[in-house]
């Protein structure tokens, strides 16, 4: 069947008007070097008009000096192909390739040359390399910032939950599977999903990080999928591509997953399944390639429940949950973070400064309900107000945990069944938690001199004393 139709061959352009459109210059001679026929860009290259040319023969052009050599008239004597560079009249240095058209008994029927300015094709290749160079750079750069923040990732984990947390992330971080986080705002839900890539088969790929809460629900799609130019109002004219082409091979964490609008889930419950994704105002689709990690402080069953985040969804990118706790229930965490980021903005604005012990045992009361966030912004607002060089400073913490002040405890709050009615475990804990609330007492309040005086480190009482469920346990 002809594909196509009689109005479609009424349209195509004849081959004068594809030579003349031709960027190339298109120089045309019979068997004998007669030239036939030239389209506009090689008057223009050639610097002579065609009436100038047409009907004269090519060996008479270069004896008349307008140009040294003729790629065509080697064409014809060879038999074959040649490619060289002549000069023109003007100076210009033009790069021609001939190639003769033989009839079925072998003989030259047209010797067919086109030409591009030499200089201009050189120029054209530097600024291409140039471009490669300059492309390459900032990719090299790109790599290296991103190996940098990967090598000097740390996790801080001196406290049992932690040290177990990175132990199921050493487990499930070199596999492909999802992994959903979960905890707290600035508990360092990213920081652990940076740590998950940087121990994965991809951590050389892109780590692309996306707050679902922070984009507009209105962007958001065209931030994810990308979309074709003139796709709608306020695009770029050249189209974008979205982030999840750009995770190509690496891995894509979704922060505030909890966050994407309905709409949106069931598009990236495709993009999961079917591993493809489609540009808005595109009808073809991509393959993509990534290792998701999505993170939340909302509670998704319960919002699944109530119908506002898809079931299917949360299946699919809850594998592996991995809960961070919050900062309270980890002291042993806040004194390591703490001179972390003490050795931190020391580096950043040149000092040398310390913390007192109080300052320390404050941080230890203090609920933190911002977590490690809250901690570092108060340590680098502390860095930048105290004056000397030690730093001393100490809050009222919230209801429920140890004072600055003196600790008034009731004297008859302590009371157990010594007849057996009362569990050991629970005994013990009570036994201790009355102990060092009447040390804390005697020492007005004071975690380090309490500390001391029972021979125990800090933290010990703080998990005895912090939290009455802690205590009963035994921890």
């Amino acid at each position: 069947m002809n594909r196509f139709t009689d109005a479609a061959i009424d349209n195509v352009p004849s081959l004068k008007e594809v030579m003349d459109y031709s960027y190339d210059s298109i120089f045309v001679t019979n068997a004998e070097g007669l030239v036939i026929m030239v389209n506009p860009t090689a008057e223009r290259l050639l610097n002579l008009p065609a009436a100038r040319m047409v009907g004269v023969n090519v060996n008479e052009l270069v004896a008349a000096g307008f140009w040294d050599k003729s790629m065509a008239l080697e064409a014809i004597e060879k038999k074959a192909t040649v490619t060289g560079v002549f000069r023109t009249k003007n100076g210009a240095n033009l790069l021609c390739t001939s190639r003769p058209v033989f009839d079925a008994n072998g003989d030259i029927i047209v010797v067919i040359s086109s030409s591009r300015d030499r200089d201009a094709l050189l120029k054209l290749a530097q600024t291409l390399r140039k471009e490669r160079e300059l492309t390459q750079r900032y990719k090299e750069e790109a790599e290296y910032r991103r190996d940098q923040e990967l090598k000097n990732l740390r996790l801080i984990a001196e406290s049992p939950a932690m040290q177990a947390l990175v132990q199921e992330a050493n487990t499930v971080g070199p596999t492909d599977t999802a992994v959903l986080l979960l905890g707290e705002s600035g508990t360092g839900k990213e920081i652990m999903a940076k740590y998950l890539h940087s121990i994965s088969r991809r951590s050389k790929q892109a780590f692309i990080s996306v707050n679902c809460s922070a984009i507009p629900e209105n962007l958001i799609e065209a931030e994810l999928f990308g979309y074709e130019k003139g796709s709608f109002t306020g695009a770029d004219a050249r189209g974008k591509t979205g982030l999840f082409e750009l995770a190509a091979k690496g891995t894509i964490f979704l922060d505030e997953i909890g966050e994407m609008p309905l709409n949106l889930q069931a598009k990236l419950l495709r993009v999961l399944e079917l591993g493809e994704v489609r540009r808005i105002g595109s009808g073809t689709t991509r393959k993509v390639n990534f290792r998701l990690i999505c993170a939340t402080n909302r509670n998704l069953k319960k919002m699944v429940a109530e119908k506002i985040f898809r079931e299917d969804l949360y299946y699919r990118i809850n594998v592996v949950p991995l809960r961070i706790s919050p900062l309270r229930e980890r002291p042993e965490d806040i004194i390591a973070m703490s001179n972390v980021f003490l050795a931190e903005f020391n580096k950043k604005y040149g000092l040398e400064k310390v913390f007192s012990t109080e300052t320390l045992d404050a941080f230890l009361n203090y609920e933190w309900p911002g977590n490690a966030r809250e901690l570092r912004n108060i340590i680098e607002r502390l860095m930048i107000t105290v004056k000397d060089r030690v730093i001393d400073y100490s809050f009222e913490a919230p209801r429920g945990r140890l004072q600055d002040g003196p600790v008034v405890e009731n004297e008859h709050r302590f009371s157990v069944d010594l007849n057996g009615g009362t569990p050991l475990k629970q005994l013990i804990a009570a036994v201790e938690r009355e102990y060092i609330q009447r040390a804390l007492k005697r020492c007005n309040g004071c975690v380090s001199k309490a500390a001391r005086l029972l021979g125990v480190d800090r933290t010990a009482i703080y998990r005895k004393t912090g939290n009455i469920s802690r205590g009963e346990s035994g921890a």
